[in-house]
């Protein structure tokens, strides 16, 4: 897997990670509704550094919801998150996995709090429209599925390699 750490001008690791990972789910696309959600993402200060139309397989799913392997809904999420397209994003500001976590709103809509991408357009504990990386394990995990190590030199250029990592 490919790892960075962030760096500051006189080289100590970032505390907040600058950079966060989503995916819009398929019935954001079906529904087209992907721009609002990506101009919601950006009115609060965040910017998309990237972004890729993608067909998940279940291999990344399995991956980029570990955590809800076990839950009575995942069947449901699976057979969901691969019946269509998908835009992966990275989304790059101060403290981004929090702030963009606060946005998305929790998973089931109905207990998203106002004003959150899921209340706002959210249907059900799979049909919420967004994912967004939990933390910044999960953020290499996730985004090392989309981009390849060359595309996130590119991107992320105030990272550095972790040491005894290639950037190649």
């Amino acid at each position: 897997m490919f790892l960075l750490k962030l760096k500051k001008a006189e080289g100590k690791e970032v505390m907040g990670m600058k950079y966060s990972v989503g995916l819009l789910k398929p019935e954001c696309l079906k529904r087209g509704i992907e721009k609002e959600v990506l101009e919601a993402i950006e009115a609060v200060g965040l910017k998309i550094v990237a972004i890729k139309r993608v067909r998940l397989t279940k291999k990344e799913v399995d991956v980029i919801w570990a955590s809800c392997l076990t839950e009575n809904f995942y069947e449901e999420l699976l057979k969901f998150s691969l019946s269509g397209d998908c835009i992966v994003f990275i989304a790059k500001g101060d403290d981004a996995i929090t702030r963009l976590n606060n946005l998305v709103g929790h998973r089931e809509p109905i207990r998203a709090e106002k004003d959150t991408i899921r209340h706002r357009f959210g249907r059900s504990v799979t049909e919420n429209v967004i994912h967004s990386t939990a933390t910044e394990d999960a953020f290499w995990k996730e985004v090392s599925l989309f981009f390849t190590p060359s595309e996130l030199n590119r991107l992320l250029s105030d990272l550095e390699p972790k040491e005894g990592v290639s950037r190649d």
